[in-house]
């Protein structure tokens, strides 16, 4: 079985290179909470994987913006969203993917 992601939100800013992905790996019977940090290149891809899951939401109109004096963070929570994938799809053409476990 490949490694799905159950994806839980996306976080980036206009200042950073990266977005930072809130996830729940799945793989076999192992799941475990994680935070994926991949290339801001990968962004519309990802996003666009998002919205052929849910064709009833446009997902672009509920990413929030948080404006701060140098810079914007930008929230996109898929709590009430279908956004499986597996981690081959997030990569895409994107080969280099951070992971951050406690």
């Amino acid at each position: 079985m490949e490694t799905q992601l159950e994806i839980k939100g996306l976080r980036f800013n206009d200042f950073d290179q990266q977005v930072c992905l809130l996830a729940n790996v799945i793989k076999d019977n192992l799941s475990y909470w994680t935070t994926l940090f991949v290339d801001i290149t990968a962004l519309n891809h990802i996003i666009n994987l998002l919205q052929k899951q849910n064709p009833e939401t446009n997902l672009m109109d509920e990413i929030v913006a948080k404006e701060y004096v140098d810079f914007t963070e930008y929230e996109l929570s898929l709590d009430h969203h279908f956004a499986l994938c597996s981690l081959e799809e997030i990569k895409g053409k994107n080969k280099e993917i951070r992971q951050i476990r406690a």
